[in-house]
């Protein structure tokens, strides 16, 4: 079982897709989802995580500095957004995947792939 994170900027939820699709596959355990803001919980209650997935909003919306360093600072990540991926290059995160919403299970499952594919 691999550990994740589901993280989203102010302002957005995290998407019930989302949750579903980590439900479903059966090698993902969702430790914590919520608000950045409140990742210092999450951090009390989950010692480790392997796969954080994060939610963007606009491109034009600034992300507070420390969400922005947060994100880099991940070993694996997934990125969402209802924006494509190369408005969001200038940003230097170097993600396992981005996900342009609304995406399939399939879609999703290619991203998990891929993740899978780093770790073994």
């Amino acid at each position: 079982m691999y550990r994740c994170l589901v993280l989203h900027a102010p302002g957005l939820l995290p998407s019930g897709l989302l949750l579903k699709f980590i439900g479903r596959t059966g090698c993902l355990e969702l430790v914590w989802a919520g608000a950045y803001a409140d990742l210092s919980l999450a951090r009390q209650q989950a010692a480790d995580w392997d796969l954080v997935f994060a939610s963007l909003p606009a491109p034009d919306q600034l992300l507070p500095a420390d969400y922005w360093h947060l994100l880099q600072q991940q070993k694996a990540l997934v990125l969402t957004s209802p924006f494509p991926a190369k408005l969001f290059v200038w940003a230097g995160w170097h993600p396992v995947a981005f996900l342009t919403e609304p995406f399939s299970f399939a879609q999703f499952q290619q991203a998990l792939q891929l993740y899978l594919d780093t770790v073994q």
